[in-house]
């Protein structure tokens, strides 16, 4: 009996509510709320309430991608599923420069609020600048120390923060309204209410959007939360709004209670990231003192909780092969990832020496990027992978997604034009992925590659009595579909005087060693030579591996093969795929043809008689002749060439495919149709009823249409139960 291992769903609504909540408060309101002010002036209560809006739709995005693939790491992984290996790994790549910008930010704000209360309350003759920055990097590294030591704070800590951070804001703005209220022209603090315009309302929303980032810790609970399909997304709601309520009711009570020589949020901006504390000692008893407690006390529970996560970051790409092994490497004696801890530190330790204006901007728009990039790939994946199933969907989708990464856009290009140091930020930012692409292309790829071929072995072996010039390598699983695949292999083996390599690989889960019991080794085996008795010369290969997409490349490589030919059950086969988990890389990397056969229903194997190929041209157009010719040249069958265009200007195009199909199907009995339709997919699901196959060649499309809205083939199979084969010419370099 297998036992399944899974983290104790113990967390309640409650809990992980609380911890979005902690997540969201905290250097965010106490630092860069006066400088929002100054930006935006009175605005800054919309800037707030918008920012709510659009992190509550990019949380549901994350709610949905959640629950559809819970793998830890998110929003990276999201990514990669959806876009590839270089997309997930700039993404993690932002993730990482996030998360440790976030922790300068909260280093910042502490030095910032320490040295205020050394200077400005006890009077120590210390240089208030000097002093914020010692202090910051001090506590940044004491702080990274603890990480490297394997302390944590505990949850009761944490919530006892949360509710202490929450009180104190609670009751500033108390004291605030009560004085605004005091003055009776109160009113005239908060007109005009766009000072600086719109453009200063989008550009505070720009700075200030790190503070509403904490819903991602919400996703990340998922595996322990209880009834997470309904809890997490109203967690993520209820967090993102308590949140907006507090950071609405704070700019309130800060804009209504100054009186200045200037306009009230003339003057918060000039106070900068000491507003909140400048401001309370004024309207307050020991209110200052309260304000530097209560940031000091958030800011180093949020620098230890970043120092963390930032950590496991770079410790999760490193361990998947995306960065050097050392990152992922555990200290013996107190079990963390002090490499991965070491360069977070590097990162935040410079980081945090910038004015926090800049380190403010850095960390947004970081997660702006990244968050940008997960609307997207919701959207992506909708369209693309309707199979995928999630408890919990976004409503009126690719809209909100959309109207989402735009005003993500939006808002990062007021950042970067409106706020001070912003065009700075944008080129450090370049600069960072620029890196993070040089890091990819030289080291990852190479990497990534390496280590998949250290987890495949080879565990048996039979090769052909006679060596081939012409192989075909068959990858089974199946034992029904199996059949139908060499007899498909064997019949265009028979014609290119070829032979037939038959694999099978035992497919091990990630954390299990290369190893595998002998039982399943034997029954893989018993399966390839039951196989193997074919008309042509034939070859049997068994390996385990961790990828059978990685074992059927190395093996297609170490047989030279000239042709993989893969079954496929459809698009609903699996939940995490597009055509196939095993499929994609096959399609993408093998240095071969590649054919992709779904069969019909039933366990008769085809004969292949008569043949449907709908082309527009190409060079998978032509492997499809070429196969089609093989199968029906000794039955006296026939092949239908059928081009499906939108309209009659395609004739002309038609015909000059036609004729270059007849280069290589002269002789045989061919019939040739042009037919018009907005709907090709249909038209060749209709005609393949009288066919035994259809041929489809692989699409020729750009990368982005072909990408979000499907491969042709794809609906083609979804509208007809007839066998259905996807050709893919392997053309060199346009392959890779």
């Amino acid at each position: 009996m297998q036992v399944q291992v899974s983290l104790s769903r113990d967390l309640s609504f409650f809990d992980i509510t609380m911890i979005g909540i902690a997540g969201m408060i905290g250097a965010g309101v106490f630092a860069l709320t006066g400088i929002a002010a100054g930006i935006a002036g009175p605005a800054i209560i919309l800037a707030f309430f918008l920012n709510g809006i659009i992190a509550t739709l990019t949380g549901l995005a994350y709610a949905e991608l959640g629950s559809a693939m819970p793998q830890a790491g998110g929003g990276y992984l999201w990514i990669k599923e959806a876009m590839g290996d270089y997309a997930g790994f700039m993404a993690g790549w932002i993730d990482w420069a996030a998360h440790t910008i976030a922790c300068a930010l909260y280093a910042v704000t502490f030095g910032a609020f320490f040295a205020e209360m050394l200077v400005g309350f006890v009077g120590l003759p210390l240089p208030h600048v000097l002093t914020a920055k010692i202090s910051s990097l001090a506590m940044v590294s004491f702080l990274a120390y603890v990480n490297y030591r394997g302390a944590k704070e505990s949850g009761f800590l944490g919530s006892l923060v949360t509710v202490l951070k929450v009180l104190i804001l609670l009751v500033f703005a108390g004291f605030g309204i009560i004085k605004m209220l005091s003055y009776p022209d109160w009113q005239s603090s908060f007109t005009p209410f766009f000072p600086t315009g719109f453009a200063g309302v989008l550009a505070a929303m720009g700075l200030t959007f790190i503070a509403f980032e904490g819903f991602e810790i919400i996703v990340q609970s998922g595996e322990e939360v209880k009834d997470p399909e309904k809890n997490i997304p109203k967690a993520i709601v209820v967090s993102l709004w308590v949140a907006v309520a507090i950071y609405i009711l704070i700019a309130f009570s800060l804009l209504g209670a100054v009186r200045a020589d200037v306009p009230s949020w003339m003057y918060l901006g000039q106070l900068a990231e000491l507003s909140l504390v400048k401001v309370a000692d004024s309207i307050m008893p020991l209110g200052g003192w309260m304000i530097l407690a209560g940031g000091l006390i958030s800011t180093i529970s949020a620098m230890n909780a970043t120092i963390y996560s930032s950590s496991r970051v770079i410790f999760a790409l490193s361990r998947s092969g995306y960065l050097h092994r050392s990152l992922s490497a555990i200290n013996e004696r107190t079990k963390t990832p002090h490499y991965a801890i070491f360069f977070s530190y590097i990162i935040i330790a410079a980081a945090s020496l910038a004015p926090i204006e800049a380190v403010a901007s850095a960390a947004s728009l970081m997660f702006i990027i990244l968050f940008l990039a997960v609307n997207v790939t919701l959207i992506i994946l909708r369209l693309r992978r309707p199979d995928i199933q999630s408890a919990f969907r976004l409503p009126l989708v690719p809209v909100l997604p959309a109207i989402a990464a735009a005003l993500l856009a939006v808002v990062s290009y007021f950042l970067i034009t409106q706020v001070e140091h912003g065009e700075g930020v944008f080129l450090i930012t370049i600069a960072w992925m620029f890196l993070g692409s040089f890091f990819y292309f030289a080291y990852s790829e190479k990497e990534l590659e390496k280590r998949e071929e250290e987890e495949v072995m080879t565990v048996f072996t039979e090769k052909p009595v006679e060596k081939m010039e012409y192989t075909i390598l068959v990858p089974v699983a199946n034992p029904v579909i199996a059949k139908k695949l060499v007899r498909f292999a064997e019949l265009i083996a028979r014609k290119k005087k070829g032979a037939v390599v038959i694999l099978n690989t035992v497919r091990l889960p990630q954390q299990t060693p290369i190893s595998a019991p002998a039982k399943d080794v034997k029954k893989a085996k018993e399966l390839v030579e039951g196989l193997m008795n074919l008309s042509v010369p034939s070859g049997g290969v068994v390996k385990v591996s961790h990828s059978v997409s990685e074992a059927i490349l190395s093996t297609a490589e170490e047989w030279k093969a000239n042709m993989i030919v893969m079954g496929w059950r459809g698009r609903t086969f699996r939940r995490d795929v597009v055509l196939g988990s095993t499929i994609d890389p096959v399609l993408l990397k093998a240095k071969c043809d590649v054919v992709v056969i779904r069969f019909e229903p039933g366990e008769k194997i085809p004969e292949f008689r008569d043949v449907l190929i709908s082309t527009i041209g190409g060079p998978h157009a032509k492997l499809g002749y070429e196969i089609a010719r093989a199968l029906v040249e000794d039955k006296s069958g026939r092949i239908k060439l059928l081009y499906v265009g939108s309209s009659e200007k395609e004739r002309e195009k038609a015909e000059k495919v036609f004729e270059e199909a007849m280069e290589i199907l002269n002789g045989l009995n061919v019939e040739r149709e042009f037919a018009i339709s907005s709907s090709p997919s249909d038209v060749v699901a209709r005609e393949a009823e009288s066919f035994d196959l259809v041929i489809v060649g692989a699409s020729e499309r750009t990368f982005l249409k072909n990408f979000l809205t499907g491969l042709f083939p794809e609906k083609v199979v979804m509208k007809t139960s007839k066998t259905v084969a996807m050709t893919r010419k392997w053309v060199g370099l346009l392959n890779r």
